[in-house]
């Protein structure tokens, strides 16, 4: 599928979305800017749409906790609820709506960024003068959360295979196996990166010389309307 925009502006976007995540307290405001993040990638139809509200249902337990942290110790303006010694504030809870929603905004961004391959930011990055290396690492980075994703739901179906059922042992084994298998899986990134950086190396990823490219991305004119869409959104949300 051909690109409706070039890298670096999609990239750009990304990065205003989520520059006002962490600006906006406005948990009105918050919602416009995660409905806008969440169509980011709206090309790739209703299945990508519908994952992406799937991915985010994963992490909502994170958020939740953390949301609840916020709710309950910031007691701040008025009352709005009491039971034994909870107290629920309306500062608190507005504090908790902004970090949850920009929790989320972040999560859209970042897995927007995630389908960006080597070739795309480096694409993107060469236009501004970035080296290739850098590009290469942030691409790498990108890519780490949701590799380090699902090494980790790979362990967790071989130890279902096995036949071992973790939600029905006790809350001591189910710590325990979780931190087996986040040091196994932490363990497996660093092994296969090191695979990487010798393939890379063999490819002559550093030699010295000019560099060619097999695939050229230029500018088109969709590219024009992202800083204004830009300064419009700055202008609307802020």
């Amino acid at each position: 599928m051909k690109r409706f925009l070039h890298p670096l502006s999609y990239i750009c976007l990304c990065i205003l979305y989520s520059s006002l995540a962490l600006v906006i307290a406005d948990p009105t405001k918050q919602l416009m800017l995660l409905i806008i993040a969440w169509a980011l990638d709206w090309r790739g139809g209703a299945t990508v749409m519908l994952d992406r509200i799937r991915g985010l249902g994963r992490y909502l337990w994170l958020f939740l906790s953390v949301m609840l942290i916020q709710l309950l110790f910031v007691r701040e303006g008025d009352l709005i609820m009491k039971f034994a010694f909870i107290e629920i504030h309306e500062q608190g809870l507005q504090q908790a709506l902004i970090i949850g929603m920009r929790l989320a905004i972040i999560y859209m961004v970042a897995n927007s960024l995630s389908k960006l391959d080597f070739t795309l930011y480096k694409a993107a990055f060469s236009r501004i003068g970035l080296p290739e290396e850098l590009s290469f690492m942030i691409s790498y980075m990108a890519h780490l959360v949701p590799q380090l994703n699902s090494n980790f739901k790979g362990q967790i179906k071989e130890l279902k295979l096995r036949g071992i059922q973790i939600r029905k042992l006790p809350l001591r084994e189910k710590l325990e196996i979780y931190k087996i298998i986040s040091i196994a899986t932490v363990a497996q990134i660093v092994l296969s990166s090191k695979t990487q950086a010798i393939a890379l190396e063999l490819r002559g990823f550093r030699s010295i010389g000019r560099r060619s490219n097999l695939h050229v991305i230029l500018f088109s004119y969709r590219d024009l309307f992202v800083p204004l869409w830009a300064v419009l959104l700055i202008i609307i949300l802020l």
